[in-house]
């Protein structure tokens, strides 16, 4: 039940809480879902994303590349935890 709250508020959080927050929320959920990261990414980009945007960096996904880059350490971390290589 408390896997489910803390995505529940990962979430909920992109909505209505600062993008610090957010993303050390996202960082704590993937200790039990290693892919929370990149689905709050993908989560906050389609949710603030501007069709018409001036410059080619404002159109960058920096959220989702953020998140993906985060899961690839998550998940890096798990493998390594379920081996005992760590």
């Amino acid at each position: 039940m408390m896997r489910g709250f803390l995505i529940f508020i990962t979430f909920l959080s992109v909505i209505f809480f600062p993008w610090p927050l957010t993303a050390l929320l996202a960082l704590v959920a993937s200790v039990y879902v290693p892919l929370m990261p990149l689905a709050v990414g993908l989560f906050a980009d389609t949710l603030y994303y501007a069709p018409y945007t001036r410059q080619l960096a404002d159109a960058l996904p920096l959220f989702t590349l953020y998140g993906a880059l985060a899961t690839g350490i998550s998940l890096f971390i798990h493998t390594r935890l379920r081996s005992s290589y760590i």
